[in-house]
């Protein structure tokens, strides 16, 4: 982050009260700085109390010689009412007694002797407003500084993703009272940025900009920046100096400025968190710079913990799933067994049936057949399937493999789900990069498997919704890795049943839609291709299954 150069105090930000029985002086005091300070004026105790009840006042002076109250006691009570206020008696050289009493209980700040010179006066009220600022900018980064301790302390308390999520946002809006904040994740790549949640997220304005998608080929400077961790300042009123990509994203929030802060993780960027003044309120300045700065250095320690929770939770998962297919094969293959021999024999009856239809009703052994036969064949696959889980994996039960262009297969297997989703009134989209580096495999079984994901995605939206797949490389630790992406706009899954998403005969679809082995498949090919596949979800807002398959020449395939 640049370093932002100190701006110059403006005295006239912060009040002066001049208190004094005599008019005249109350006007002399007025000339003398009106150009230099904010000035207010009362000519008793009861008026100045008044007037400091009723506004903000950073100085207070006060003629010691009054008729009702003397000036240290009128200031003394200014302290009791705000101790912050800098008091300053004008009082004649000849009450030094006072003046001592004064000082030394703290009642006043200094003193100016009457008749005072304008010079003098100028200096004493500079120094008394710069030291009222400095004592609030201490006070303000105090209870800056408890605050992001709290914070903190909360957000490396929380290990779950989502949870950390809307915690950090909801305490950017309601504890640090910026408008609205948002969360902005780096996809794998730098390619683009993807919104991962809004504060506050209740009103229109949270889906509309789910909708903005932002893209390093619509706004590489921005992508740039981000990368190198700098700040920006997106600005309403220069649209024109706006990347294409960033114009939609600041007219849908419609603020002064929004300010977009770099996450930086300690392998680059992870995203960004962006705050703004949509309200309309005061300017986003240095301060808000560093208190944000020092806040994103806490939640990129926590997001990268949690995410680091999450890829071991991940494991685990695997780990317990691949058991559970082990079991799970062995007891298919028992079952193969037993049932295969009857099958047989079952089907040689039913193809001879036909021929015997004149010695019984000949419609119902045609109907009859045609129903066997269907129900025969829908039973075969399915120990067909059972016993490809079985197989231990050696050499004469792969098929055959070569290299695989996921671009051109994501592309084959839209047009082929196209009638489907046009039927059901779901949009298709897909995003490739070209050029792609090819994975070695079977072009059968992961046309298989991106044809299962897209099916059940198209089956899961209502009319109108819309599914994507995005297939491309992925950069860092994971470099050697292509992944295939396919999203939904669905009604998403319950968190009870994530765990079990790949279980054999685990189904949230009728029994007439579906019998829960296509997304086991695709976990055994995906499996045996050397990959992984994973699913992230929540209620009401849609499914995201990712594959992720080694590219050609990796000794894991």
């Amino acid at each position: 982050m640049q370093q932002q150069s100190k701006p110059v105090l403006d005295h006239r930000e912060f009040p002066v009260l001049y208190v004094d029985d005599e008019p005249e002086n109350l006007r002399v005091f007025e000339l003398a700085f009106r150009r230099q300070f904010s000035i207010l004026t009362a000519q008793s105790a009861e008026e100045g109390l008044r007037l400091l009840n009723e506004n903000p006042v950073a100085v207070v002076l006060s003629d010691q010689r009054m008729p009702e109250v003397s000036g240290v006691e009128f200031l003394s009570r200014v302290r009791s009412l705000d101790p912050t206020t800098i008091r300053i008696l004008v009082t004649a050289y000849g009450d030094a007694e006072i003046l001592g009493e004064a000082i030394n209980d703290g009642s006043i700040y200094r003193y100016v002797p009457k008749p005072w010179e304008p010079e003098d006066m100028r200096v004493t009220v500079c120094r008394a407003i710069e030291r009222y600022a400095l004592e609030r900018e201490r006070s303000t980064i105090l209870n800056e500084l408890t605050l992001l301790n709290q914070l903190s302390k909360a957000l490396h308390r929380e290990i779950d993703l989502d949870r950390l999520i809307d915690l950090l946002l909801r305490a950017t809006h309601d504890e640090l009272g910026f408008d609205g904040a948002a969360l902005l994740f780096w996809e794998e790549g730098g390619e683009r940025l993807m919104w991962r949640g809004e504060a506050p997220s209740e009103g229109d304005l949270a889906p509309r900009l789910r909708e903005v998608e932002l893209v390093r080929a619509e706004a590489p400077d921005f992508f740039q920046n981000v990368a190198a961790g700098q700040f920006q300042t997106l600005r309403s009123d220069a649209l024109e100096n706006c990347e294409p990509g960033i114009r939609q994203w600041v007219r849908e929030v419609a603020a002064d400025e929004i300010l977009v802060v770099p996450l930086m993780g300690s392998n680059g960027p992870i995203g960004v968190l962006a705050v703004d003044n949509r309200s309309g309120g005061r300017r986003l300045g240095a301060d808000d710079r560093t208190l944000l700065d020092g806040l994103a250095v806490q939640a990129v320690i926590a997001i990268e913990n949690a995410r680091l929770v999450e890829d071991l939770r991940d494991s685990r998962r695997q780990v317990l799933r691949a058991d559970r297919l082990g079991t799970l094969g062995t007891m298919a293959a028992g079952i193969a067994h037993e049932i295969n021999n009857p099958l047989v024999s079952l089907q040689t009856f039913l193809t001879l049936a036909p021929e015997k239809r004149d010695e019984v009703d000949p419609s119902f052994w045609s109907d009859y057949h045609a129903l066997a036969v269907s129900e025969l064949e829908r039973i075969r696959g399915l120990v067909s399937t059972m016993s490809r889980l079985a197989r231990d994996g050696s050499p004469r039960d792969r098929v055959e493999r070569g290299l695989v262009d996921l671009g051109e297969l994501a592309r084959e297997v839209i047009e082929l789900t196209r009638p489907e989703a046009e039927s059901a009134r779901v949009d298709l989209s897909v995003d490739f990069e070209p050029a792609l580096p090819k994975v070695l495999g079977s072009r059968d079984q992961l046309h298989q498997v991106l044809l299962n994901l897209l099916m059940n995605a198209v089956q899961a939206c209502d009319s109108g919704g819309g599914v994507k797949v995005r297939v491309g490389p992925i950069t860092g630790q994971l470099e050697d890795r292509v992944q295939m992406v396919v999203s939904d706009s669905g009604a998403g899954i319950e968190s009870e049943y994530i765990d079990r998403i790949f279980d054999p005969f685990f189904t949230t679809k009728d029994p007439d839609r579906g019998t829960g082995l296509g997304l086991m498949i695709a976990h055994q090919i995906v499996a045996d291709h050397g990959g992984s596949i994973g699913v992230r979800s929540r209620p009401g807002e849609g499914a995201t299954f990712t594959v992720v398959l080694p590219v050609a020449g990796d000794g894991g395939v």
